[in-house]
């Protein structure tokens, strides 16, 4: 029988890290929304800030990292987790 080697062409895999503890609600909150600018993230994105701002009066900040099959750079990261609550993040095609 054949043997089948699955390569994942994308970059390592992250550390594994803590996730943040859960807010008592976002009202108020500032919420990142990351894409990761693939077609339509984006999309998708602009319309769940938009909907989270009207029902509970988020304020959102975008983000988007440069190369869709590449991970984030650390800068990029560093001031999403420095400026925002929350964050929402969209791999979308």
């Amino acid at each position: 029988m054949a043997r089948i080697v699955v390569l994942n062409p994308t970059s390592s895999p992250p550390p594994p890290e803590a996730l943040g503890q859960r807010l008592e609600s976002l009202r108020g909150a500032t919420v990142g929304f990351f894409s990761n600018n693939k077609p339509n993230a984006d999309v998708l994105l602009e319309r769940t800030a938009a909907a989270l701002q009207a029902r509970v009066g988020i304020t959102p900040r975008f983000f988007t990292k440069d190369i869709p099959s590449l991970e984030a750079g650390p800068d990029l990261l560093r001031t999403c987790r420095e400026t925002c609550h929350a964050v929402v993040l969209a791999a979308y095609d």
